[in-house]
């Protein structure tokens, strides 16, 4: 009996042992802790329970970016390097590296979340292929921050009133906007902006409602102007051989897991923004933090010169350059995007 006992028990330990030998590691880099709810409330968690949730052997390390000591601009070489096998994968700030990433959430390509979700459905499966091809790397999903919008601590009554002051931005295509329209843009990381908002170092600032009501931007700010400069598109991305390692079940599995995921990301960005627009501009506040800043409401105006500008500096410069990444690109962006959003054709 005894004999059998402990046979039963050196089985059970094997097993087990076998069974976490076949354990995939999936070493995470998330967003930074100052993103706010997309990342505490909703990131981390789902991370945290994927390997249930999917009931795959995964062994997941999720690390949000600011613990890294990495810069997020080069998410995408570190992923092919193999220092990571899945990252939250910051839009703007890896456009330089991969140019689609611009193209998909172009400045004044997205009024509206119906329109952000047309282009992700849309172009998507073209920047899955462009990753495949330059870093090995496979787009899981997109989602949205939610509109990019003005804090001001100057007072204005539209886009024009930018000329001369000094705005914070995020990205190249976003200073060469800022700068179209006789703005000075600032590049500033989103840690240090409140600090540079209440130094006076910047006069307005561009993120989303929420990311800005979480940090406490409208405690040196005035003004709020929710004119969509773009739409804070992000996403996730696995490494090749990671995706690799998987069957093809269970890469079906994984990327059902994000689907459904993804699907809560886009919810919860739409309703966390109408919530912190409301809390921005002191009206019914569920979950952000009150404040009374001053609505400017932009113009149609206000969209048509942002739109235009967009148009005339950005769209040339940028087909150039994804060209000389990928040839064919401009055509597979306009085939995309002309039906849809109010914008020419690039010059040829």
């Amino acid at each position: 009996m005894k004999r059998g006992l402990l046979f039963l028990g050196i089985v059970i330990a094997f097993s087990f042992s076998w069974v976490m030998s076949r354990r995939i590691p999936l070493a995470v880099i998330g967003q930074p802790t100052a993103a706010g709810l997309m990342q505490g409330a909703m990131e981390e968690p789902f991370f945290a329970g994927l390997a249930e949730a999917s009931g795959l052997p995964l062994k997941v390390a999720y690390r949000p970016l600011d613990e890294t000591g990495i810069m997020d601009s080069h998410q995408l070489q570190m992923l092919k390097d193999g220092l990571f096998d899945l990252v939250s994968l910051r839009f703007p700030e890896n456009s330089i590296a991969e140019p689609s990433l611009q193209g998909i959430d172009m400045v004044g390509l997205h009024a509206d979340y119906a329109s952000a979700r047309r282009a992700v459905y849309s172009y998507a499966t073209t920047v899955d292929r462009y990753l495949n091809e330059s870093f090995e790397a496979k787009l899981l999903g997109v989602w949205p921050f939610g509109p990019q919008v003005f804090f001001c601590r100057v007072p204005i009554q539209g886009i024009e009133d930018i000329a001369g002051l000094r705005v914070r931005i995020s990205s190249s295509s976003m200073a060469t906007v800022i700068a179209g329209l006789g703005g000075i843009p600032v590049t500033i990381g989103f840690i240090d902006t409140k600090n540079a908002l209440a130094s006076g170092m910047v006069d307005c600032a561009v993120t989303s409602s929420a990311s800005a009501n979480f940090a406490g931007w409208p405690e040196h700010v005035g003004y709020y102007f929710p004119l969509s400069v773009h739409f804070g598109l992000n996403g996730y991305a696995i490494s090749l051989r990671t995706w690799n390692m998987l069957s093809s079940s269970q890469q079906r599995i994984l990327q059902e897991t994000f689907d459904a995921y993804l699907d809560e990301l886009w919810r919860f960005s739409q309703t966390i923004h109408e919530d912190a627009s409301n809390c921005n501009v002191g009206r019914d506040c569920q979950s952000g933090n009150l404040y009374h800043l001053g609505l400017v409401q932009p113009s149609e105006r206000d969209e048509q010169l942002l739109r235009e500008t967009s148009q005339a500096l950005l769209l040339p410069e940028w087909a150039e350059r994804c060209e000389g990444v990928h040839p064919g690109c401009r055509q597979e962006w306009e085939d995309t995007f002309l039906s849809q959003a109010p914008i020419r054709r690039p010059e040829q």
